[in-house]
């Protein structure tokens, strides 16, 4: 198991993943990619200039990036290697299981649920489009940290 991709929105859901990810990487020696996926609004954004889309893509992105490289400490206190990914689609699921599929992922580790306001009895929209799209595993963590 080379390389383990978490699909990170700052969560407590997610929190856990991360943990539960860091975990698995550290033991099997493998690289740990944290990802996040930037809904693109250019499309549902009329009258707005092309200027002020990519103001507000790259403020996304920022902050995404800030979000993310907390997570790098915790990943260089175990010696474990990390790299962050911010991707852009209008399907987190979709985003997910592309980057997957096109990057040697040999696991992904996401929580349950996430930031959207809609809960499923078993599993969030987003995690059971993973599972039900990706073709490497997929590791599903419940609870919060």
């Amino acid at each position: 198991m080379k390389n383990i991709l978490v699909p990170f929105d700052g969560s407590g859901y997610s929190e856990k993943a991360f943990e539960k990810a860091l975990e698995i990487a550290e033991k099997f020696e493998s690289d740990l990619i944290v990802m996040t996926v930037v809904q693109s609004k250019i499309s549902d954004s009329t009258g707005m200039s092309l200027e002020r889309l990519q103001e507000i893509q790259d403020d996304e992105e920022g902050l995404a990036t800030t979000m993310l490289k907390k997570l790098e400490v915790k990943a260089k206190e175990k010696n474990v290697p990390f790299s962050i990914k911010i991707i852009h689609n209008p399907s987190s699921s979709e985003g997910i299981v592309n980057y997957a599929d096109s990057n040697n992922i040999d696991l992904v580790v996401m929580g349950s649920h996430g930031r959207t306001g809609f809960r499923k009895i078993v599993l969030g929209s987003v995690a059971n489009g993973v599972v039900g799209h990706s073709k490497c595993p997929v590791l599903i963590t419940k609870g919060t940290t």
